[in-house]
């Protein structure tokens, strides 16, 4: 709560310059209440935090005391988190601001890998070598079920969207929320407006189908590339691109009684094979432009591309580069869907520095942090007020930024194709064959409704 803050930095201060001398007591609570336009119980849990830093003490039936100009000696804070966070949110400047309201805390930070982040996380977590990791939904809902061993419940923030707090849900027990939204992204479509301008070809609205987007592509190309290498391309095999394809054209996998996975073949096939003409129409070999997102970026930056499936999160990447682009919803099938993404911070059950790690979490997702996420990158913050405000920008953002608004119900998750994370897992090494041609519709559908369906006995079985 801004207002609380305010109260507990300007009572520092009023103690670090004498305002207050030592062995002087603090206006009263009701006093403190008063002039903050705070609760009595928010001015105490600030003073129980000065109390904590070792600024006052409570006395009874007398006030609160202010017995040093120092904190203690500082408690350090273990926060682990992804390292593209330290581009997409500036998160060294988030530290920096946490560590200035909490003077008794110092934070640790440990970058964790992206591989098996949500093992590595739940060692750490029961050796109690973390206290906050940030967190997406796909590695939340790797360990959803030990999510009531792992993480520490929160409360609901009434601030945040609640579509983004929905996914963090605990199964076991109701309204546990496990972990808080920081930031999201819907997936979105960038283009450079340079090439569209200069083939004097209209830019891309939510009227555009996939064929819409691949026959731009192709007179984008025309006679002269200019360099290009394509004119629309994205990385295939990413879990946050391939589903969207599927859940556009009503594809959904269903478990029977007898374990056999039930999917649509015309729509399953007719997605994929969307994905493998994009690529073969352009006269291009997917494999070799790309092993990750970040790839499909690069090449957009360098010009090489035209359109690329993105998110706000990738938008911080052009921040450093003059490249003239905007975005516009997701081209689509039969239903206008796109994947959202949620990056949240969660606190270890088994931290020993527990109050600390609330603390934390509460300011990263208050308004002052969400201010500076919104003024400062092209991430998105999870306050709504927050997130829906302009003005004072310090980058430059597209002018259809505020689009995210307007597609909310298109909002989808990866998970809403009906599959866990293995059997996603079997669906892309099926797709990656199928893609580089090393097998055909047919053998493709057959080969994954193998494995799909040998995956849902196997869980009953265990």
């Amino acid at each position: 709560m801004e207002q609380l803050q305010l109260m507990k930095t300007t009572i520092r201060k009023q103690i670090a310059e004498g305002d207050i001398q030592v062995g002087e007591y603090l206006p009263s609570e009701l006093v403190l209440a008063e002039t903050y336009e705070l609760s009595k119980n928010s001015v105490r849990k600030g003073l129980e935090d000065l109390v904590e830093e070792g600024l006052i003490v409570k006395k009874s039936r007398i006030g609160n005391q202010v017995v040093s100009i120092k904190p203690f000696n500082p408690i350090i804070l273990r926060v682990g988190y992804y390292p593209s966070l330290m581009n997409e949110v500036k998160f060294d400047d988030l530290i920096r601001l946490f560590e200035k309201e909490y003077p008794n805390i110092k934070v640790k930070t440990i970058a964790l890998s992206y591989e098996n982040y949500h093992l590595t996380l739940r060692d750490f977590f029961m050796n109690d070598m973390i206290d906050v990791v940030t967190i997406n939904f796909k590695d939340f809902y790797e360990c959803k079920d030990q999510s009531e061993s792992l993480f520490e419940p929160m409360e609901y923030n009434p601030t945040i969207y609640s579509f983004l707090q929905k996914p963090f849900e605990s199964d076991c027990i109701k309204e546990n929320l496990m972990v808080q939204p920081f930031v999201f992204s819907p997936i979105v479509f960038c283009y450079n407006r340079a090439h569209f301008d200069q083939d004097h070809i209209p830019y891309p609205d939510s009227s555009w189908k996939w064929e819409d987007a691949l026959e731009t592509s192709k007179t984008l190309m025309g006679e002269d590339q200019d360099g290009k290498v394509c004119g629309l391309y994205f990385h295939p095999f990413s879990l946050n691109r391939w589903p969207i394809f599927m859940m556009q054209n009503g594809v959904q996998f269903e478990k029977d009684l007898d374990g056999e996975i039930q999917f649509p073949y015309e729509e399953l096939l007719e997605s994929t094979a969307f994905i493998r003409t994009m690529f073969e129409e352009q006269g291009i070999l997917q494999t070799f432009l790309s092993d990750n997102n970040r790839d499909a970026e690069q090449l957009f930056i360098d010009n090489k591309t035209s359109m690329i499936i993105a998110s706000y999160f990738t938008l911080n990447e052009f921040r450093k580069h003059s490249i003239e682009y905007d975005i516009a919803p997701l081209p689509y099938f039969k239903y206008p869907k796109t994947i959202l993404l949620i990056i949240g911070l969660a606190i270890n059950k088994h931290s020993t520095r527990k109050h600390a790690a609330e603390q934390f979490v509460s300011f990263m997702s208050g308004e002052k942090v969400q201010e500076y996420i919104r003024i400062h990158t092209l991430s998105l913050p999870a306050v709504k007020r927050i997130a829906e405000k302009q003005g004072e920008e310090k980058v430059y953002k597209p002018s259809r930024f505020q689009l995210f608004r307007e597609i909310i119900p298109s909002f989808c998750l990866y998970t809403d194709l009906g599959l866990e994370s293995n059997e996603l897992a079997e669906v892309r090494n099926e797709l990656r064959l199928y893609l580089s041609g090393a097998t055909d519709h047919d053998s493709f559908y057959e080969r994954l409704k193998g494995k799909l369906s040998r995956s849902a006995k196997y869980e009953q079985i265990t």
